[in-house]
């Protein structure tokens, strides 16, 4: 996760989460799952037995299941639904900033838009414009230089290369890329589109 660093009670969650999934499960598959050291399962795991969440199940003295208790699955779903909760928070936070932009393009008398560049920003803008109960933007396809993703779709928009901006038409371009903003805009210019008309959604 690049936002979340695994606190205690998110380990919890999702030691919790696996073995009830996985009783079988290893030290080592625990490690992986809950970001952790491997010498510090066993801290872990003896913290959720104390609390009565999980019993070891010793099969052999090489073999251990893992069992998870009613009042661990009842911890279980405490913890996630805390952790939605927060989620939630962040998400309202994230989209309050991208309807505040989709608004300004709006005030502009920009409608018919084009995006440039195919990720997560397109994604998570056309997911906002589909939830706003009243937009006037329209999102006529998404730009990328990218040629194994031209011809494709993201959430049923086509993906489709620059020397096709011109059939669209557009009132606007939105540049979504992070990295390549400087290079678009360049690339822009290059085919003679409007640059008054580019709006960046990272930069001014």
């Amino acid at each position: 996760m690049k936002f979340f660093s695994p606190t205690i009670e998110l380990k919890e969650l999702l030691l919790l989460q696996h073995i009830e999934s996985n009783p079988d499960t290893t030290q080592k598959e625990i490690a992986r799952v809950i970001d952790g050291a491997p010498s510090m399962v066993n801290v872990y795991i003896d913290n959720l037995e104390k609390q009565n969440y999980m019993v070891r199940d010793y099969q052999s003295a090489k073999i251990v299941y893992y069992n998870i208790t009613p009042e661990g699955v009842k911890r279980k779903n405490y913890l996630l639904i805390c952790y939605m909760r927060e989620l939630l928070d962040l998400y309202k936070l994230a989209k309050s900033n991208v309807e505040k932009f989709l608004t300004n393009i709006e005030n502009k008398g920009y409608k018919n838009i084009l995006l440039y560049g195919a990720g997560e920003v397109a994604e998570t803008i056309i997911g906002v414009i589909r939830d706003k109960e009243i937009s006037s933007l329209n999102v006529l396809a998404i730009i990328d230089d990218d040629p194994q993703k031209q011809g494709t779709e993201i959430l049923g928009y086509k993906i489709i290369g620059r020397n096709q901006i011109e059939k669209y038409k557009p009132d606007a371009i939105v540049i979504t890329s992070y990295t390549f903003e400087e290079d678009i805009m360049g690339r822009l210019k290059e085919v003679g589109f409007e640059l008054g008309k580019v709006v960046r959604f990272f930069g001014k």
